[in-house]
Parts: structure tokens; C-alpha cells; sequence
């Protein structure tokens, strides 16, 4: 069987323009969550007025992939993108950079190389505008359908490249970019690519995309302090924050990749994905007992091949929902009497939610807490506050912890009870 390693990294996020600014900012306790920039939320019955989100000084000009085009093809690639495309692009250019896979000319390789992008609403905003438009009759772009189509961020990462092998996207909510990352570990281990670019983009900070979730009594509506908003495992937490940005792992056959010479961050050993099932569930809640993310969990340890003893850190899925205790029950019931020795934190606390981008963004931030042996906290989490129904693992509170890391999980949980688990190992 195939072995799966990280060969690069690439993160745009509300807390930096790349991974390792990002996961540095992450440890010093630094968010994103401002008020909402991009429209004014009170003019369209939002209860919610703020979001985490990527810098409004990003100058997309002076990052990759776009710094080194001529002024004439930027400025007509930019007219044409999806806020959540743009992101994609300048996320999965930083890691295939440090992949080292932008000097390969080799017609054979390139075709041995994919991309698997996803996303959980694509793009929004732009659809909005569509359809703005076409119930005022005016004449759409013939670019319009493209800046919202679920899997053009993928296209448009592969076009760039010069990348001919598998070209994919998903779309299952919040762990779509868990998916993408599992589908490529998959396509790998099959012998249909050498190497698969995966991640998730997401750029949903718009009038449907805050009115609708606030409908759903799903995020925060702490308007009067937003920077506590995002609360995960608290007594008092009150629903997630929207957050965008874009993560991509390059994730490559471990023999080609020592043959290459790559830099190796770490193995993928082990994924689980599953379904609730559960009769009478709403499709917006997690099952009751956690059993589908319990499974999930399983799955990838049994793939993995490891006993519940070695995990040492799961990066939680935990949206300062109602459904941050279920998961820890879960866990407990994964892992046993183990599971209060398991470090657990939830980075949503820092970047908001990044809906379909919320798994890759979280396997960077595992990948590189595997590899610095630092593990990032909780942000707003205290002794004070914690909700007692999340006892009985070890919640990294107040800053981060030092600690070497054999096998971690990173968990992503979805609308329509989907679940995936992802298991990572040092290399």
C-alpha cells in the first residue's frame, strides 16, 4: 500500500497571508474577527454585524501566483475571480512553491499531478450579483456562472499549473475540504496520481450567507463583543463565527517523494468518513451521542493501524456550537479512559468557521503543530468558563502547549451529517 506524505504547505487566512503566519499568529492568541467589511449587515436583517475575516490591506498583486504576471493578464484573471477563487489560488500557490512542483516541466509529471479543491457554497457572492441581476433584468457576464461554480476554484489551480491529472471538488459542507484531502489520499494509493494539491477555499461573508445562518440561530450574535464571539467548549457560547480564506496541503506518494528529494512534513496514516444516518436527526445538528464522528474516529485509527493510546492531540472540530460537548463525548467514547490524556483544542476560536475551508485549514495548522511539537489553544476558553459537559479531556487552555505528538486527529464535522477524520503522523 502506498504511503501518503505532506510535501508542502499553503494557507490565506484571517489571521495571515500564509501557513506559517498564520499558525504563528494562531499561538499568539491573535484572530481575525472584525466587523463585517464587505456590506452593511443591518441592511439586510442581519443580527449578526461582524466575521473573521482575511485582511482588507490584501494586496493579491504582491503574492504568488499572480506577482509575476504581466499588469494586463493580472488585472483580467483578477476581474474574472470569485473572492473564493482568488483565495485558492494564492493558497495553493504557496504550497506548490514549497513543494518545489513549479519547476517541473516534465509533460509526464505534470500529468501525474491533481488538484482537489473544495468548497462549501463556491461562490457566493458572486451568485448573488447573478442573480441580483437577473431579477432586474439586467445582461449577466459571460464570466458569471464561472465565478460561482462549485469546482472552478480547482480549475483554476490546475489551468495555472500546467497540472493534468485528476481535477476535483467537493461540496459537503463543512468537511468538504476533509473529503478533498481523503479522495486524494485515495487517488494517490491507487496509482492514479503521483501527487494531488487538496484543500477547500470558502468566501461566504455575504448578505445570504450571515442572514441565513442567523435564521438558523447558528452564530454568535455577541455584537457588543465580537472578539469573544467564538467561544468553543464555554458554558456560554452562542454560535460560530463566519470566517473565509483558503488552505492546501500537496500531498505526494512517499517514494516519489524522497526520490525527488522533497521536504517531508509528515504521513497521513489513517481517515474515516461516515454518515449519521440518524432517523429524525435535523440535517443541521450531529447526531446526539456523536455516533457518526465516534465512527469516523475509528475508521482512521483502524486504517492507521494504531491503539487509542497513541493520540496524543486532536485538532477538535468544535464551532462554539451546542454541538462542542457532543463531540467530546464522542471522543470519550472513542478513546476511553485515554481520552483525559489527549490534548484538545479548537482553532475556530481564532479564525472563525471556514465552512468548506475549515479542514484544510485545520490539517495545516495539525500539520505544523506535529511538526514544532507546539499545540495551538482554545482562545476565550478558561477554567472558569469551561462548559462542564465538555470534562474529561485535556482542553489546551490560556496558551499554548509543549509537547511531542505521535499520531494527532483532526476532525470535520457537516451540515446533512456528514463526518470525516483525518490521522496524522510525525515524520
Amino acid at each position: 500500500m502506498r504511503r501518503i506524505v505532506v510535501t508542502g504547505i499553503g494557507a490565506i487566512s484571517p489571521i495571515g497571508d500564509t501557513a506559517q503566519s498564520s499558525f504563528e499568529n494562531l499561538l499568539q492568541g491573535r484572530h481575525g474577527i472584525r466587523p463585517i467589511e464587505h456590506f452593511n449587515p443591518t441592511e439586510f436583517a442581519c443580527k449578526t454585524l461582524f466575521a473573521s475575516q482575511v485582511s482588507e490591506n490584501l494586496n493579491p498583486a504582491a503574492l504568488a501566483p499572480f506577482k509575476n504576471m504581466e499588469d494586463s493578464t493580472r488585472t483580467k484573471l483578477l476581474k474574472k475571480l470569485d473572492r473564493h477563487q482568488l483565495f485558492a489560488m494564492i493558497a495553493a500557490a504557496e504550497a506548490i512553491i514549497e513543494a518545489g512542483l513549479n519547476t517541473i516541466t516534465n509533460e509526464h509529471i505534470l500529468h501525474r499531478i491533481g488538484v482537489n479543491i473544495a468548497t462549501g457554497v463556491g461562490g457566493l457572492n458572486s451568485l448573488e450579483l447573478c442573480a441580483g441581476k437577473a431579477a432586474n433584468g439586467k445582461k449577466q457576464s459571460p464570466f458569471g456562472n464561472l465565478m460561482f461554480l462549485p469546482n472552478l476554484a480547482a480549475g483554476y489551480v490546475a489551468s495555472h499549473w500546467n497540472f493534468g491529472g485528476p481535477n476535483n471538488s467537493h461540496s459537503t459542507a463543512c468537511a468538504a475540504s476533509a473529503h478533498s484531502i481523503i479522495d486524494a489520499c485515495n487517488a494517490i494509493k491507487s496509482g492514479e496520481a503521483e501527487i494531488i494539491v487538496a484543500g477547500g477555499a470558502e468566501a461566504s461573508v455575504t448578505p445570504v450567507g450571515i442572514a441565513t445562518f442567523n435564521a438558523q440561530n447558528a452564530l454568535s450574535t455577541r455584537n457588543n463583543e465580537p472578539c469573544a464571539a467564538s467561544r468553543p467548549f464555554t458554558h456560554d457560547r452562542d454560535g460560530f463565527v463566519m470566517g473565509e480564506g483558503a488552505a492546501c496541503l500537496v500531498l505526494e506518494d512517499y517514494d516519489h517523494a524522497i526520490t525527488r528529494g522533497a521536504k517531508v512534513y509528515c504521513e497521513i496514516v489513517g481517515f474515516g468518513r461516515t454518515s449519521d444516518g440518524y432517523t429524525g436527526q435535523a440535517l443541521s445538528a450531529p447526531h446526539p451521542q456523536g455516533l457518526g464522528a465516534q465512527r469516523a474516529m475509528q475508521t482512521a485509527l483502524n486504517m492507521a493501524d494504531i491503539n487509542t493510546t497513541e493520540v496524543d492531540y486532536i485538532n477538535a472540530h468544535s464551532t462554539s456550537t451546542a454541538a462542542d460537548s457532543i463531540e467530546v463525548l464522542a471522543i470519550k467514547n472513542t478513546f476511553a479512559e485515554h481520552a483525559k490524556h489527549i490534548s484538545v483544542s479548537g482553532t475556530k476560536s481564532q479564525t472563525g468557521h471556514l465552512l468548506g475551508a475549515a479542514a484544510a485549514i485545520e490539517a495545516v495548522f495539525t500539520v505544523l503543530a506535529l511538526k514544532s511539537h507546539t499545540l495551538p489553544y482554545t482562545l476565550n476558553l478558561t477554567p472558569d468558563n469551561a462548559d462542564p459537559a465538555c470534562q474529561g479531556v485535556d482542553l489546551i487552555m490560556q496558551k499554548p502547549m509543549q509537547k511531542p505528538v505521535r499520531y494527532a486527529l483532526s476532525n470535520s464535522f457537516g451540515f446533512g451529517g456528514t463526518n470525516a477524520s483525518l490521522a496524522f503522523k510525525g515524520f
